[in-house]
């Protein structure tokens, strides 16, 4: 069973197991003045949950010293387990205020995101498969809760830690409401699901917005801070904030050039693309996940002036 570990004095790191591919997220408790603030919830697993209790139970900690559970956003890995850990810790709940609308959107359409269907038929995804990737969906959206906020950020407010003051700042572009937490004195950034070491955080469209744009911009201001030690929401501590900035800024632009390298060949629907984009055979769930990439990448494009799409039976055919 896994242990808590001081990544950061004041700070304690414990991987929570996950039922698929990414294996682990991480969770910190970070020490207050009086008790802590645990960042993150990790998923509704019995796993998950036994692990935090044990890890818990060998550093002698309680449930009612938890002060406030704090989201870095609302993807079901991160808050899976909110609602029981709110219950036995009596803890305030803390999340961006953006992320709390789209956590009512999708609570109040049957725990699913209600433009799903539409991407997929826009995307011309085969009935089967759309049927391949609801299944593999049905048991995450069990982790999908509704929840009820006693503090709802919007960006540059403080939490007074034993750290010192850790400022919320707001990095929409993996999810909207998505939140990174700064230590200015001590040069630390507890990153969620920003800015992950050997992983390209999955960008997602949505309708009405550039996704892709917010996330290139929201990354641009987190180049400009002083960063020593990144405390991701997957894989190790790590640093070297910019150059990773820089190396998945030009991903994302090798990424544009492919699709319209491919949509100079002929018009495609994204489902057709994501086909020629990953290499290998993707799993129901990960080709859902590409699929709202492709997506979001598109509607960046679309909006420079640079692809358009047109209705062919049903789905959306792209073009330069």
């Amino acid at each position: 069973m896994a242990s808590f570990r001081e990544v950061y004095p004041g700070v304690l790191s414990l991987a929570l197991p996950l039922p698929f591919e990414l294996e682990s997220v991480n969770v910190f408790l970070v020490a207050l003045r009086d008790g802590f603030v645990l960042i993150d919830c990790g998923m509704e697993t019995e796993p998950a949950f036994e692990t935090l209790r044990s890890a818990m139970a060998e550093r002698g900690i309680a449930w009612p010293e938890i002060r406030e559970i704090l989201l870095t956003h609302m993807h079901p890995d991160h808050m899976g387990m909110a609602a029981r850990l709110l219950e036995l810790t009596s803890a305030r709940l803390a999340m961006h205020q953006a992320e709390d609308e789209h956590l009512r959107l999708v609570t109040a359409g049957n725990r699913r995101i209600p433009w799903i269907k539409e991407a997929y038929s826009q995307s011309g995804v085969p009935p089967p498969l759309e049927t391949k990737m609801e299944e593999h969906f049905s048991q995450i959206r069990d982790n999908f809760h509704a929840l009820h906020p006693g503090r709802l950020f919007a960006g540059g407010e403080q939490l007074e830690t034993a750290l010192g003051p850790l400022e919320v700042i707001w990095t929409s572009g993996h999810s909207p409401g998505h939140i990174c937490l700064y230590s200015r004195e001590r040069k630390l950034l507890f990153s969620g699901d920003q800015i992950l070491e050997n992983i390209t955080p999955n960008i997602a469209w949505h309708p009405g917005r550039d996704m892709l744009a917010e996330f290139l911009d929201s990354l641009q201001l987190l180049a400009a801070l002083d960063i020593d030690l990144i405390l991701p929401s997957h894989g190790e501590p790590f640093s070297g904030h910019r150059a990773w900035i820089a190396q998945t800024t030009s991903h994302h632009r090798e990424r544009c050039e492919e699709i319209l390298s491919l949509l100079e060949q002929s018009p495609r629907t994204a489902h057709q693309m994501v086909g020629e984009m990953w290499r290998r055979r993707l799993s129901p769930i990960n080709h859902h996940f590409a699929i709202f990439e492709v997506l979001a990448h598109l509607e960046h494009l679309k909006r420079q002036g640079k692809v358009r799409h047109r209705s062919q039976n049903g789905a959306l055919e792209w073009h330069v």
